[in-house]
């Protein structure tokens, strides 16, 4: 029993060029990933205030708005940049191999192989 970390291809970083925002449906909660002038960082996709969800928001150079209320983040650290939210989003780490992009996501794993 413990903790896990799957390495999970988002997309190819051509897909996702400088300045756009994309959902990745892989895991509960869902992860948004965002390209910052060719950096790759990957966030919780729920915002922490309403639950919204933050790929659909506004992104613009390194924070993402909230499209209910209005809540920024900064997508580098997760950390709330104006209210209502007052929580930081969990961030994933994100590398970059041969133009693919790849994100960690950590499981609890608690059964038995068979």
């Amino acid at each position: 029993m413990g903790w896990t970390t799957h390495r999970v291809r988002a997309c190819s970083l051509q897909e996702l060029p400088p300045g756009t925002a994309r959902k990745l449906r892989i895991a509960f909660p869902a992860i948004a990933i965002f390209n910052v002038d060719g950096t790759v960082y990957a966030l919780e996709d729920l915002c922490t205030h309403a639950f919204a969800v933050l790929s659909a928001g506004r992104f613009e150079s390194m924070s993402v708005e909230c499209p209910l209320h209005r809540s920024q983040f900064d997508v580098r650290t997760g950390d709330p940049l104006c209210g209502p939210a007052a929580k930081r989003l969990r961030t994933y780490e994100v590398e970059v191999i041969a133009g693919e992009i790849i994100v960690h996501i950590e499981t609890w794993f608690s059964g038995t192989l068979a």
